[in-house]
């Protein structure tokens, strides 16, 4: 099932239009040409030619074409080269340098390490191309929304507007001068409204370009016309968090680093006479990467740690294997505060996406209630005679559309991260992915 809307319910019957209080103000007036429908294309409207591509290709062109992913991938050739590089070191570079062994094998985790980030890296993609995605279709939806209501509402105010300059008076009929500026109002506040959901679409489409990796005069939209509602499986807590703690990247990163750092005690032992030696660190900067601060705002964000190692070790070899072995010890601690982030973070995707799931499901409920509502709003409105019971509940439908949709929006962008917190774990199959 979709959250597919109606592209109008609301749009005035002619019994409305024609019924005795509204006819007789109009009774004189000759009848005007029916308008043409505009046919201009919004503004910031894609070309006639953009191809529409579905999720599935958008993601295939993020993969092939993000500079963050081929960096990460290019990475992890270097690494792979040093690795080939030591192994290719004859048996006199093992008598000249005892250590270098030990190195081999560090090498080995620095494979791991870089194979690690380009599956880091790809998981943020996907999360980054779907919420672009479908916030372009989400922004789309909410402007064509917002451009039915506008019609809806000229039209009435047209003909409002009509029946009060005729001076025509009925008792039964409570619509004056005031009706009138309020019904301006409220078409000011959804133009409004619409125009903030197209610059949204626009920023959206920019957005998601770059997320793809593709130059500004690629030429697409994405396909898809309406968000999906993803409502179908069934997820608890502790599978995803042991879907996260079982394959995030960054816990294998954090595994290979430790036992990088006790491979780097065994090489400091290794090394009877030197006064100053190299460390793993000296072959790649273990800070190039930010580390995530903790954030105590009123909020709880707590921090990582990062990896610490100098490029060399200096002392006696007593001295140099004690240092590094504190310094493994302190990377033991780090491997735990990173599954201890992790375990949070999808303790958090969890219970933003079951909270999603159900406004969803009651947001759909008073969607429906809004359409009954207005149908009623219609037949009361002809009987009473009293057009504002129509524009309040017009208003009120109205509104309650808009909830809905931003309401699957929010649930499609908590499937999203829980795809990448699980790293695939949670896979969503979304429409022409």
């Amino acid at each position: 099932m979709t959250a597919t809307l109606p592209r109008r319910w609301r749009r005035l019957t002619a019994a409305l239009l024609l019924a005795p209080g509204l006819a007789g103000g109009l009774a004189a007036q000759p009848p005007e040409p029916e308008a043409k429908p505009d046919v201009r294309p919004p503004a910031g409207a894609p070309s006639a030619t953009a191809k529409a591509l579905t999720l599935g290709e958008c993601l295939a062109i993020a993969r092939d074409r993000q500079p963050m992913i081929r960096a990460a991938y290019h990475s992890y050739l270097a690494s792979a080269a040093g690795s080939r590089a030591l192994g290719n070191l004859g048996f006199v570079a093992n008598l000249v340098t005892p250590d270098l062994p030990i190195r081999k094998q560090q090498a080995t985790r620095g494979l791991t390490l870089g194979l690690a980030e380009v599956q880091k890296v790809t998981h943020e993609s996907t999360q980054d191309v779907t919420v672009l995605y479908f916030s372009y279709v989400y922004a789309r939806q909410q402007e064509l929304t917002a451009t039915d209501i506008i019609d809806q509402l000229e039209i009435y105010y047209e003909v409002a507007e009509g029946i009060v300059k005729s001076g025509a008076r009925d008792p039964k009929m409570r619509l004056n001068q005031f009706s009138l500026y309020a019904l301006q109002n409220v078409i000011s506040e959804v133009k409004a409204q619409r125009l903030k959901a197209e610059t949204g679409r626009r920023l959206a489409l920019e957005a998601l370009r770059d997320a793809m990796g593709v130059e500004g005069g690629f030429d697409f939209v994405p396909a898809t016309k309406e968000l999906p509602l993803m409502l179908s499986g069934v997820l608890t807590q502790e599978q995803v968090i042991a879907e996260a703690l079982a394959r995030r990247p960054e816990l294998a990163q954090a595994a290979a680093g430790v036992d990088a750092f006790r491979l780097e005690v065994c090489a400091q032992a290794a090394v009877k006479r030197g006064r100053q030696v190299p460390t793993l660190a000296s072959g790649s900067d273990l800070h190039s990467k930010q580390v995530p601060m903790a954030v105590r705002n009123g909020e709880y964000k707590p921090g990582a740690l990062a990896p610490e190692m100098p490029g060399s070790l200096v002392g006696t070899t007593e001295d140099r294997v004690a240092r590094a072995t504190e310094l493994s010890l302190r990377q033991d601690a780090l491997y735990d505060r990173t599954a201890s982030l992790i375990r949070l973070e999808a303790s958090k995707a969890y219970l933003t996406w079951d909270a999603a799931t159900r406004r969803v499901q009651e947001a759909k409920k008073k969607y429906e209630r809004g359409r009954v509502l207005v149908e009623e709003s219609r037949a009361a409105a002809i009987a009473k005679q009293d057009p504002e019971i129509l524009v309040t509940n017009e208003a009120l439908a109205g509104k309650s559309q808009t909830e809905y949709v931003e309401a699957v929006f929010e649930h499609i962008k908590s499937l999203a991260a829980l795809e990448r917190i699980t790293a695939g774990g949670v896979v969503t199959q979304f429409p022409g992915r």
